[in-house]
């Protein structure tokens, strides 16, 4: 990777983007990974080679939709974190196919990774303040693992399940986040609206 933007949240925590060539170069479609960083090397995959446009809006979207504490968790979430609930929704949709289940985390994931990975991102806000969820989702609906012993049943795994990390982001490390994010937004299509003009 040529550039690393940091989205900061303490000393020993960041949400790190990862380009492939530097900022200033960036389009709408640029392929870009998303990590957590959490103290020392501890890296865990957010978002997994695809494009900048859809990382960052998603994340600026909501952020600023949780800003204005419109993104309320429901109470019932609270102890476990979405992701358990959304791991059951999930779990339940695959094995019977029912659209009607109610899904969770419908208006508050921001990232989902590739199955191989298998962790997601929520946003939301709790008692007005706002939280960055990533959890762990369950990958052998769909798959199974080359090696046998990675895999669990769906009940072994939710009794298990834990939340990777659950981060408080103050309200300065928001507006930070924001300025940052609509910057990459105006780069990346400011270099698209070149490029077409100059293509034309």
């Amino acid at each position: 990777m040529v550039d690393t933007i940091r989205l900061d949240i303490s000393k020993s925590q960041a949400i790190l983007l990862y380009l492939p060539c530097e900022k200033k170069d960036i389009v709408p479609t640029t392929d870009v990974f998303l990590k957590y960083w959490r103290g020392g090397n501890v890296e865990y995959d957010l978002f997994v080679n695809d494009f900048i446009n859809e990382a960052v809006k998603q994340l600026y979207n909501l952020l600023t939709r949780a800003m204005n504490n419109e993104l309320q968790l429901n109470k019932e979430f609270v102890d476990k974190g979405v992701g358990y609930y959304h791991n059951i929704y999930l779990h339940e949709l695959f094995t019977t196919d029912n659209r009607d289940i109610y899904d969770p985390a419908e208006k508050i994931i921001v990232w989902s990774t590739p199955t191989e990975v298998g962790i997601e991102t929520y946003i939301y806000n709790i008692d007005g303040e706002i939280y960055l969820e990533i959890s762990p989702f369950y990958k052998w609906d769909s798959d199974y693992p080359d090696d046998e012993d990675e895999y669990q049943t769906f009940e072994e795994y939710i009794n298990q399940h834990q939340m990777i990390d659950l981060i408080h982001i103050r309200r300065d490390v928001a507006v930070q986040w924001q300025k940052i994010l609509h910057e990459l937004i105006e780069i990346a299509h400011s270099n698209e609206r070149y490029w077409i003009e100059k293509n034309k």
